[in-house]
């Protein structure tokens, strides 16, 4: 080996030993690192996912002036583009508006008279606890619902005393820097927005692009997989994000509807708290409808039982009528792995990780998948993968999950 090649091994091993040290021990440096470039790029972070979820939007508004116009939109198409982009752009932003202009004051006035109301509804809860035992009820039962209303009377005041006042005093002393966030977070919006624009007129190109650049660095057919792994991808992605969105929009409407309509306190609030939580797979719906069971029992029991009936039935719609008709099987994986990815990118990364924990776990697991089943073929093995096939179904996406419709996307360049 000559002076070269070792003087070339010795930098190589150096700057391993250098990133080794830097991620150990000098964690803060990394991270801070980290988070400045994360702080530069976000207006482009925040413009990717705008457009991400927009461009079905725009390109469904795109065929629709093709379609209409004839001959002018074959001849502008530039133009059409643009104004379908813009379009697109003017209706999310609109929607935006819309909800905070009629969501936000209701669901600020609900929180700040259900605090003005709070002792005394716990007050009046704790009476109506007292009285059960001079009614027709067993003692023990009494016992056991008095026992339960202490406890929760106990988990209300502390979190009264050191959770909400310590929070509400925190925030009116920092509401400068809160002011400072705001207007950064609307900075960031402001710059995504435009910069989902230009991604969103020139999408064909972007891909091609990225395309070009995964062919020329990687063999053809490592080049190709990628392909077909991120078409796959985006086709669990679009449909579970979108699809989730859209349903959990009209299980919102249709609780404020049922709750306007049977006079059941704080609609609005609860309404929000349903649809936001509902876009989580699996325990979204036992985490919008807990607190919001609570906030009625306050109030009155038989509203809570109410409540509770019809959010079961809800529920019940939308798991086996509802989420179905819009979601279809997009992901391919149980309600076991469902749970279990949830829980998982969960903990990983809070929110964010229960919210894109499933489809990322389902493309995990594809790819697991067929990782065992090549093997297998390789190994000579073919049998038992048969076998698996004609016992538990095939989940091939190529045949089962939309490859035609990725096909027919393919052949009009791509609407995401």
């Amino acid at each position: 080996m000559n002076m070269k090649k070792k003087l070339l091994y010795l930098a190589a091993g150096t700057a391993v030993v250098c990133v080794v040290i830097l991620l150990f021990f000098r964690t803060s440096v990394y991270t801070g690192i980290l988070k400045r470039g994360a702080g530069i790029l976000m207006p482009f972070i925040y413009g990717a996912v705008i457009a991400y979820l927009l461009c079905p939007v725009s390109a469904w508004i795109e065929r629709g002036s093709m379609k209409l116009l004839k001959g002018f939109g074959e001849r502008h198409t530039n133009l059409v583009r643009l104004l379908s982009v813009l379009a697109a752009v003017l209706l999310f932003l609109v929607l935006l508006i819309l909800l905070l202009v009629l969501v936000l004051p209701e669901v600020s006035a609900s929180i700040t008279a259900l605090i003005a109301k709070l002792p005394q509804a716990m007050a009046g809860f704790e009476d109506w606890v007292a009285n059960l035992d001079q009614g027709s009820m067993s003692h023990e039962l009494v016992v056991q619902i008095q026992n339960a209303a202490e406890t929760l009377s106990g988990y209300v005041s502390g979190f009264l005393e050191s959770d909400l006042q310590p929070a509400i005093q925190s925030v009116l002393k920092d509401v400068s820097s809160s002011i400072q966030g705001l207007l950064g977070v609307i900075k960031n919006f402001g710059l995504g927005c435009i910069a989902a624009i230009y991604l969103m007129i020139s999408r064909e190109k972007f891909l091609h692009q990225a395309k070009l650049l995964v062919y020329a660095v990687f063999p053809e057919k490592t080049a190709e997989w990628i392909e077909r792994e991120v078409k796959l991808t985006d086709w669990m992605f679009s449909g579970f994000v979108q699809g989730k969105i859209l349903d959990s929009f009209v299980i919102g409407v249709i609780c404020f509807v049922f709750m306007v309509l049977t006079g059941l306190p704080d609609a609005m609030l609860i309404s929000v708290i349903v649809g936001v939580t509902n876009v989580i797979p699996f325990f979204g719906p036992y985490l919008g409808a807990i607190p919001s069971a609570l906030l009625l029992l306050m109030r009155s029991p038989v509203q809570c039982l109410i409540f509770v009936v019809f959010i079961i039935v809800l529920q019940q719609f939308d798991g086996n009528v509802l989420g179905p008709a819009i979601l279809g099987d997009r992901l391919g994986i149980s309600a076991f792995w469902i749970m279990f990815s949830i829980i998982v990118f969960g903990a990983l990364w809070g929110l964010p990780g229960m919210l894109v924990g499933a489809p990322v776990f389902a493309v995990l697991y594809d790819l697991a998948g067929k990782s065992i089943f090549t093997g297998l073929k390789k190994k000579g093995l073919d049998g038992m993968a048969q076998e698996y096939e004609a016992r538990f179904g095939s989940k091939a996406p190529e045949k089962d999950r939309g490859g035609r419709k990725r096909k027919k996307k393919a052949e009009r360049g791509g609407d995401a």
